[in-house]
């Protein structure tokens, strides 16, 4: 009896090394599960079809992941919604006096500490939402290396710094209680605080927003 050889080319090894081994996400998410069901489902045997106990069981495993899917992401809003009103926050101390206290070390590992009071003139946040205050003089401190919290103003540096959301989109409450969005279109300081005029005609004052878009 003659026996046929198999052509190498049709070997699992070598259709790897030809086209390419395939790779994709090690992550199996809901719609991956979805799909997996529905193709278990088309191509089951109709003589033995899934048991009900099983398919229940699948079912809930899916439900499961959809549900941790969903919390995942409203705990993800929930905190850039903190952030966002964090940042908020931290615009009112924008030309604000402060006196600070902070340990630097230098290059030989020697620490010494250093104090001094300024104003605020910027704000700016890393990747950890850690906050960074620059002064007038250049120095830069954390929340941390605040000792005190001068109650005077510079509303040309507040005027400034709130000058930046010209254009934004923002989310406010109107004097109703019922939440607005507009964007940006001017910035004016009336009886010492920050007022926002929006392109919808409305003002709004700093202490009325409640997020700022990207």
């Amino acid at each position: 009896m003659t026996l046929t050889s198999i052509d190498p080319s049709l070997l699992l090894s070598n259709q790897n090394t030809a086209t390419g081994t395939r790779t994709g996400s090690k992550t199996l998410d809901k719609d991956a599960f979805l799909k997996i069901l529905i193709a278990q489902l088309q191509n089951q045997d109709p003589t033995k079809p899934m048991d009900d106990t099983q398919f229940v069981s699948q079912m809930a495993q899916f439900s499961s992941l959809e549900q941790m899917t969903n919390l995942k992401n409203d705990i993800d809003n929930l905190i850039k919604l903190s952030q966002q009103s964090q940042q908020i926050a931290y615009t009112q101390y924008i030309g604000r006096t402060v006196s600070w206290e902070k340990t630097e070390t230098a290059d030989d590992g020697t620490a010494s500490v250093k104090s001094g009071t300024g104003t605020i003139t910027g704000i700016s946040f890393g990747d950890d939402n850690a906050v960074t205050f620059t002064l007038d003089d250049g120095t830069k401190i954390s929340s941390s290396d605040m000792r005190g919290i001068n109650s005077n103003t510079s509303k040309e540096a507040a005027l400034i710094q709130a000058s930046h959301l010209i254009g934004k989109k923002v989310a406010y409450t109107n004097d109703a209680g019922k939440e607005e969005t507009a964007s940006v279109s001017a910035v004016a300081i009336q009886n010492g605080s920050l007022v926002f005029t929006l392109d919808n005609g409305q003002k709004a004052a700093s202490r009325q927003l409640t997020k700022i878009a990207n």
